[in-house]
């Protein structure tokens, strides 16, 4: 009676996208929590990569997160139990960067511009 979710091209997509989101969202985490020492150098540069093209690429980051948790949503029991788990937590961390950073990002411009 379980379906197997198939790896097809879409699914892989959304595999990508998940895996993005979540290195995305370590690299911001690790860039606020270390951006200052040597330690967190490669994060600060990625980072400052990313502040320059801002605005897309939080355009494609709620894209993506919503298209995660919409899939997730629609496709939930077609996912086997432990896949399942991973899943949700990735695309929590998605959405949690998401909100947190459109928060801070957006709210900060507006009060220094």
């Amino acid at each position: 009676m379980k379906q197997a979710v198939q790896k097809g091209s879409e699914q892989q997509l959304l595999d990508a996208s998940l895996v993005l989101l979540v290195a995305y969202n370590a690299v911001f985490l690790w860039d606020v929590i270390w951006g200052d020492q040597a330690f967190g150098q490669p994060a600060a540069g990625i980072m400052a990569f990313i502040n320059d093209r801002r605005g897309w690429v939080t355009l494609f980051e709620a894209i993506a997160a919503l298209s995660l948790f919409a899939d997730l949503v629609v496709r939930f029991d077609a996912y086997p139990h432990r896949r399942r788990q991973v899943r949700i937590a990735g695309i929590a961390i998605s959405m949690a960067g998401l909100v947190f950073k459109a928060f801070t990002f957006y709210l900060d411009s507006a009060y220094l511009e």
